[in-house]
């Protein structure tokens, strides 16, 4: 997945193509109990802000971001 390089402690990661991408992922992960944050306010709509957790929190997000983007 593309990214956004960032200095502070989350990632932008862009997370599909159309401009509802953002949203849609959001909500599945939401589903599985992941908070991020869609950033389309900003003009990002393809992409979510993730903060950097523990390793295991970012585990489980990566198995989650997986499940959201395979439906």
């Amino acid at each position: 997945l593309h990214y956004l390089p960032s200095a502070g402690n989350f990632i932008l990661v862009q997370v599909g193509d159309d401009d509802s991408a953002g949203s849609r992922v959001n909500l599945e992960l939401l589903k599985q109990g992941v908070i991020v944050r869609p950033v389309d306010n900003y003009g990002l709509p393809k992409f979510l802000r993730v903060s950097i957790g523990l390793p295991e929190e970012n585990a489980a997000f990566i198995r989650a971001l997986a499940n959201a983007l395979a439906k």
